[in-house]
């Protein structure tokens, strides 16, 4: 079953993450370059309809992604750059940006 989280503001905060960032960092421009809402209708035959949902697949391309452009050759660094650059995966196919990383 394909994972698609909800995003809901949680109850003490509600923060637009590109105050923190800036509109100019890269992934920001990336993000505003790019659809990938198309990853989601093309994966959708590799999942069951029945079971615990799984990883969104947008964010599993977003992470390929920022892997070979920030030329990560370890799962470990890429953990790294993925928290460092958190935001960009809290932006759900819409565009906007939400408070949540899909699990």
């Amino acid at each position: 079953m394909q994972g698609k989280k909800k995003l809901e503001t949680k109850l003490f905060y509600d923060i637009n993450l590109e105050d923190f960032i800036g509109k100019d960092h890269f992934l920001v421009k990336l993000d505003r370059a790019i659809a990938l809402e198309w990853v989601r209708e093309r994966t959708r035959t590799y999942y069951s309809h029945t079971g615990k949902p799984s990883v969104n697949p947008v964010v599993l391309v977003k992470m390929l992604l920022v892997g070979y452009l920030y030329d990560t050759h370890s799962e470990r660094r890429l953990v790294g750059e993925i928290r460092l650059n958190d935001h960009w995966y809290k932006a759900p196919e819409s565009g906007k940006k939400g408070n949540e990383v899909s699990d």
